[in-house]
């Protein structure tokens, strides 16, 4: 009777961990602006991509896809959740339609089922490394409802928000146009002003108190003085690096960026037994494509 129950007990065992070991890990890997035609093996003969025409051949090539939005935030949404942007709170209407300030409390709700809640669930080890893109705080900067932890996640290391001009020295801006509208039109009204209440009184048409021209130069400088705070300010809250709840590079440097963040991920698998699943949201520039030294040239 002994013997027997170590006999079931032993197959028992064995199924358990025939089970478990019969468990896929995952390895998922997204690019900002790649579109189907950019690839090789989706037909591109200009430019060579040869290790992800080399993964085609090995696997499954997806020929029938639409992107929910074209758009990071409302896309990456759709792609944790499975559904509609709209559905979720994360289809904006307004102009930028993507979270930009780190301040924001906007965010992927905790009531939406990630896959990697569900996988979770089953025992894998989750990560992502990468470009998150999906809000952080709701209230105050360290609830982190928004935060990849409070979706599933087991780590996180990577960006918070998103990739910008900005962000980097040297890049340009996304605000030029809104500073156009927003600064200069009216310090162009102003200087306008100014010129013709000083003629006016100059030529003796009309009387004009000096307190006029005070307020006048005085809102001129609240105004060139916020934009001078802002464009300095920008980087360093809203460009950073976190690893989990901490932030670890502020603001950050895109030197090298993928390949640490590439071999934060390979050691990640590395020291795992469990099954897992690893997101690698790729942190590419979304509108300007930095290239590092030595990679002039090359395709990946």
């Amino acid at each position: 009777m002994k013997m027997r129950i170590r006999v079931l007990l032993l197959l028992f065992l064995f199924e358990v961990h025939s089970h478990a070991a019969s468990r896929p890990n995952f390895v998922l890997l997204m690019a900002d602006d790649l579109g189907i035609g950019d690839p090789g093996c989706y037909g591109n003969e200009t430019l060579r991509t040869p290790n992800i025409d080399r993964l085609a051949e090995g696997g499954v090539k997806l020929t029938h896809h639409l992107a929910a939005s074209p758009l990071c935030t409302p896309s990456r949404a759709a792609f944790m959740t499975g559904r509609y942007p709209i559905r979720s709170g994360m289809a904006s209407e307004s102009l930028v339609g993507v979270f930009i300030f780190s301040a924001s409390s906007g965010g992927l709700p905790t009531s939406e089922i990630t896959f990697a809640k569900l996988l979770k669930n089953q025992g894998y080890s989750t990560a992502l490394i990468g470009k998150w893109h999906l809000g952080t705080n709701c209230h105050n900067k360290t609830d982190f409802c928004h935060h990849p932890l409070s979706h599933g996640f087991d780590y996180f290391h990577g960006i918070p928000m998103t990739n910008l001009r900005d962000c980097k020295p040297g890049e340009g801006s996304v605000f030029s146009g809104g500073i156009r509208v927003l600064v200069f039109i009216p310090l162009q009204i102003i200087a306008i002003t100014l010129l013709t209440l000083a003629v006016l009184k100059f030529l003796g048409l009309a009387h004009v108190p000096p307190g006029i021209f005070v307020c006048l130069l005085c809102l001129a400088a609240m105004i060139l003085g916020l934009l001078v705070c802002f464009l300095h300010y920008f980087r360093p809250l809203n460009c950073f690096l976190m690893r989990n709840h901490e932030i670890t590079q502020q603001p950050i440097s895109y030197d090298n960026l993928t390949q640490r963040l590439t071999a934060d991920a390979v050691q990640f698998i590395q020291r795992l037994v469990s099954p897992f699943i690893r997101v690698l949201p790729v942190a590419t520039w979304c509108l300007v494509i930095s290239m590092e030294a030595g990679e002039t040239g090359w395709s990946f």
